[in-house]
């Protein structure tokens, strides 16, 4: 066990856990007033929901030894044979418990993404069942088979801090949630506080250093290289989506520069401790452009994911994990790309995308439509109108 690794690992498990406050400062900026309240609470019940399934079940189905590449057995349930030991097959260089609660606080925040797709009208009752349904049912397969020993595991598929697990699966999901509930009853609006939306992203933005470099689980120069790539991907996001809301419109928004850094952060996250970082420039700029066009389309189909989180999360997770299948370099990376010759790496990067996009996007669907059996999804007209804030909390932003 070596103590520097375990003074950076705590540091980066408080600033990862920090991104979910910033979440929450995110999403309330950006709603209207009236639901500011109820999107902070959808964000900040995923630390209660998730914090105690994880404790209880979670890590285990993710980290437990794979039983048919798909799920994890119950090595670890109720925290058992998780103390302050290394568990040397995992992470020898931590305590094993420290492992534990870095993954918890990841595990946190991905529900919480999809908050955002379905802001404003989602029942608070049938959020928090398919927030606890979301986390046994879709990131916990999901999680085993890439960073379990899973299938997509053996197979050799290359995700360095989250891409298929947290960002595709939950854009997804979010993508799927918003096909069921359906949009809002009005959905032009202006965020209520810009303010808000910009100290958030700023949290998100510094909590992210952390996130993918907690990745590399120990102090060294790949951890330096992660924290490198993502400040390089995070400037090209924000001049990629500079360059196309100038060329659309003539005008650069806070909002445009703040999508932009956090379209970089996305992409680059599967890949930040795999390329060498002059990718990230093109990387980051490309797919805020894409993420960008993601948002359009998403328009023009008249699909009200509320905060987009589909367009950031699900396409730019995507882009980033097939980026990574071409990109990755053997020198730091445990496969090499296409460009260092391996065109293999490439097709695994696809086919993983498309299984886990489809599975979770089912698989939210099917979570959706069960609890629709038993409470509605939506909130009644009357409630949409006076707001969450007022109807389901009975709170104000302001007395």
């Amino acid at each position: 066990m070596n103590g520097s690794d375990v003074a950076y690992i705590i540091t980066c498990t408080i600033f990862v856990f920090f991104m979910t406050p910033g979440l929450a400062i995110f999403y309330g900026g950006l709603v209207r007033r009236k639901n500011l309240i109820g999107i902070m609470e959808q964000t900040y019940i995923s630390i209660g929901i998730v914090g105690v399934l994880w404790t209880l079940f979670g890590f285990t189905l993710v980290f437990g030894k794979s039983i048919g590449g798909l799920i994890g057995s119950s090595s670890y349930i109720f925290m058992n044979n998780v103390g302050i030991s290394p568990n040397l097959s995992i992470a020898p260089n931590l305590p094993f418990i420290l492992f534990f609660v870095l993954q918890m606080a990841y595990a946190i925040i991905t529900p919480a993404l999809i908050a955002g797709a379905v802001a404003e009208r989602m029942s608070f009752k049938a959020y928090m069942i398919m927030i606890a349904m979301w986390l046994l049912l879709v990131y916990c397969p999901t999680g085993n088979w890439v960073w379990g020993g899973g299938w997509l595991a053996r197979m050799g598929v290359i995700d360095f801090a989250g891409g298929l697990v947290i960002h595709l699966s939950a854009g997804m999901s979010a993508m799927a949630a918003v096909c069921v509930i359906g949009p809002r009853k009005k959905m032009d609006y202006a965020p209520c506080n810009m303010g808000y939306v910009s100290i958030g992203a700023g949290i998100l933005w510094m909590g992210w250093f952390a996130f993918n470099g907690a990745s590399a689980y120990a102090a060294n120069g790949v951890a330096g290289l992660a924290v490198a790539n993502t400040l390089i991907a995070s400037s090209a996001g924000i001049f990629g989506w500079m360059c196309m809301s100038y060329t659309a419109s003539h005008k650069i928004t806070l909002l445009d520069t703040l999508m932009g850094g956090i379209a970089g952060l996305v992409v680059i996250t599967p890949m930040a401790g795999f390329v060498q970082p002059i990718y990230s420039l093109p990387v980051g700029f490309f797919g805020s452009l894409v993420c960008a066009s993601a948002i359009r389309l998403r328009t023009s189909l008249n699909l009200d994911d509320t905060l987009d989180v589909w367009a950031l999360h699900g396409v730019g997770g995507a882009i980033g994990l097939i980026f990574a299948g071409v990109l990755a370099d053997p020198s730091v990376a445990p496969k090499a790309g296409l460009i260092y010759g391996n065109g293999s790496q490439l097709l695994i990067q696809v086919i993983s995308v498309l299984a886990v996009a489809l599975y979770a996007f089912v698989m939210t669907v099917v979570i959706l439509k069960v609890i629709s059996i038993f409470t509605p999804l939506r909130l009644s007209n009357s409630y949409e109108e006076i707001g969450l804030d007022s109807a389901v909390h009975g709170e104000k932003q302001y007395n």
